[in-house]
């Protein structure tokens, strides 16, 4: 009972009562000079019952009543003085406009500064009160971790201020770096500021720091890798807090201070939405019937994730691994409800995809679903065709067919001059779209980006689990290069481009900057905390098809912006169905024959590819592989 909302809301009235009585009283003593009550009692019983009531009034109107003690904060602190403000205001103009109520205007003034600071400190006394009852117990064996905190600004003090609050997180906080010369010295909520970033290895030393935890979300993450670099003298695990835009109300969860993953340091910066590209995405996939294809692979989830919340009228889930779209339908359902469709559809069935289509009459199609891997692929140049070039054109012409309103494919740059078997069915897949999109009413297009971050399948996966081993961390060359994207801003661009696709436009994702492997493997292995184990990185030489570097346009091919944020454009090619569907069958066929010589030669006669030395296996042992390798997504 006495901890039940009315009885609380009970007492903070009273104490607001006693602390305006007070502040009024308080008043009438200095402007009097006196502690005599006959001196001015009876201004005081005239002015008290108005004054009181206008208190109240004010704060009730301006939402007072609603604010927690117990989370006083600066917010509260001006809405408390506002509220203040405009009742003292109110009460000089009654004051002068009505001489004869009695009150003394200095009375009127003081009363609101004691009110304003009799309101703000018995706020501040709560909350410090409730902060010291709640405050968990640490264990007194367990010896708390001394943080260094990186950044002294307003989301180092929020960082500082949260491990203080949660002392059960096993943090305590002895100190910031910061490069900003005016904050030398000085102290940010009670913690000093003791020195630049380039010398936390000495100031990590005289603190006896355990971790250093960069607080800086909102920084770059070329600031973060510099950031990193500077700190490694330190020779101490880094920690960081989350980015700004998973700080909820400014405040942090002291749970998500992790460790610093690779993802935090490559990449390109992510592009702030676009407010009229969001209303834009509204208009163009809200309450629309949907189709993802290849919905359980890195990005054919996230596709369906952020299409989920926009709010489509259905959704179908199109995925052939029975695996992938059990995961993947029990995370959408529970958000979607009976609007969620699961449908274990190979793409390469042309009835099952006409009659799936048919059946749900899907107005935008997203096709993710393709055999990624590249040296899976040059191993399995029938079942690369099969799915990425085959199954492209059936889902192409069943979206035609069934008068969808929108296609978009997804591609990736190792369609730009192929020189593996992947890339160059990609490529094809590329082609099959620019020649169908002037025929019938489907607005097609294709996005091309490179690798994200994150994937399955990804070379960070890769360099984790031989981290994890003890090493060594294998990298095909000392030079070579890939672009990389988080996957869920990669969605984001893809969703974008696909409300600008209007007759077989190619789009392409800017990427950055290319980041070194070698680089990254290296910078993988400091992060991991193991630096000092002596893990080697060994280089094995370039597989079969691979390329050094990646390219993101043709030889011949023009970028130009799109007008959106983040994506540029190739216009359309001039690719004439008749020829292009008749070449498209002949590879289709050698697909089936598994004739491996002759789809090497289509695909370096219609896409320019460079054929490899990819060992090649025989028909047998390719024919059992086609249903085993999982469709995914291109990345």
């Amino acid at each position: 009972m006495l901890n039940s909302p009315s009885r609380r809301r009970m007492v903070r009235g009273a104490m607001d009562i006693a602390v305006l009585t007070s502040a009024l009283a308080l008043a009438f003593v200095v402007r009097f000079e006196s502690l005599d009550a006959s001196v001015w009692g009876g201004m005081f019983m005239l002015a008290w019952p108005p004054m009181l009531c206008t208190r109240l009034l004010f704060g009730r109107a301006l939402m007072l009543h609603t604010s927690s003690w117990r989370l006083f904060a600066l917010r509260d602190t001006e809405q408390l003085a506002l509220a203040i403000g405009v009742g003292s205001v109110t009460m000089l103009f009654v004051r002068l406009v009505w001489p004869t109520w009695g009150v003394p205007v200095g009375v009127i003034g003081l009363e609101g500064l004691f009110t304003l600071l009799g309101s703000w400190g018995v706020r501040v006394v709560v909350r410090a009160l409730d902060e010291a009852n709640e405050r968990p117990a640490v264990a007194s064996t367990a010896r708390p971790t001394r943080a260094l905190l990186i950044g002294a600004d307003r989301d180092g003090r929020l960082a500082a201020d949260a491990l203080a609050a949660n002392p059960a997180a096993g943090y305590v906080v002895v100190g910031f770096v910061d490069d900003a010369r005016d904050r030398q010295g000085r102290r940010i909520g009670g913690v000093p500021v003791l020195g630049v970033i380039d010398d936390i290895a000495d100031v990590s030393r005289r603190v006896a720091a355990d971790v250093l935890i960069l607080a800086m979300p909102q920084a770059s993450r070329r600031t973060r890798r510099e950031i990193v670099d500077r700190c490694r003298s330190a020779n101490l695990p880094i920690r960081t807090v989350p980015a700004y835009w998973e700080l909820l109300g400014g405040k942090l969860e002291v749970s998500k201070i992790r460790q610093v993953k690779i993802e935090d340091l490559l990449g390109r910066d992510v592009v702030v939405a676009d407010r009229s590209r969001d209303a834009n995405l509204l208009a163009t996939y809200r309450g629309k019937r949907i189709v993802v294809t290849g919905a359980g692979g890195s990005i054919g989830s996230e596709l369906c994730r952020q299409l989920a919340a926009i709010g489509p009228e259905k959704l179908v889930l199109l995925e052939y691994s029975e695996n992938n779209l059990f995961d993947i339908d029990a995370e959408i359902r529970p958000r979607l409800g009976d609007r969620t469709v699961t449908a274990l559809v190979d793409i390469r069935d042309e009835g099952a995809l006409d009659r799936l289509f048919a059946r749900h009459k899907p107005e935008i199609i997203f096709h993710a679903a393709a055999y990624k891997h590249v040296p899976m692929m040059e191993s399995h140049p029938a079942a690369a065709v099969g799915n990425n070039v085959r199954g492209t054109r059936l889902v192409v012409e069943a979206a035609q067919r069934h008068c969808a309103a929108r296609l978009v494919l997804v591609s990736t740059d190792k369609a730009v001059n192929p020189t593996n078997i992947m890339g160059a069915t990609k490529r094809a897949g590329e082609m099959i779209v620019q020649s169908r999109a002037p025929r019938g009413t489907t607005k097609m297009c294709c996005v091309r980006f490179g690798n994200v971050l994150g994937s399955r399948g990804s070379v960070l996966h890769t360099f984790a689990r031989q981290i994890d081993a003890g090493g060594p961390v294998t990298v095909t060359h000392p030079d070579i290069t890939r672009f990389f994207m988080t996957i869920p801003e990669a969605v984001r661009l893809v969703l974008q481009a696909g409300t600008a696709g209007q007759g077989g436009e190619v789009f392409v994702l800017d990427m950055g900057e290319p980041v070194r492997i070698a680089d990254m493997a290296a910078q993988m292995i400091e992060l991991s905390g193991r630096g000092d184990d002596g893990i080697a990185i060994e280089y094995v030489g370039l597989r079969p098809g691979e390329k050094l570097y990646e390219e993101l346009a043709h030889d011949g091919e023009a970028l130009r912006p799109s007008g959106i944020d983040g994506i540029n454009m190739v216009a359309p090619q001039s690719l004439e169905a008749p020829t292009i569907l008749p070449w498209v069958r002949r590879l289709e066929l050698a697909a089936e024959a598994r004739d491996v010589a002759t789809i090497r030669q289509l695909l370096a006669l219609g896409t320019g590819y460079r054929q490899g030395t990819a060992p090649v296996v025989d028909d047998e042992r390719d024919d059992e592989q086609d249903d085993d390798v999982m469709q995914g997504e291109v990345g």
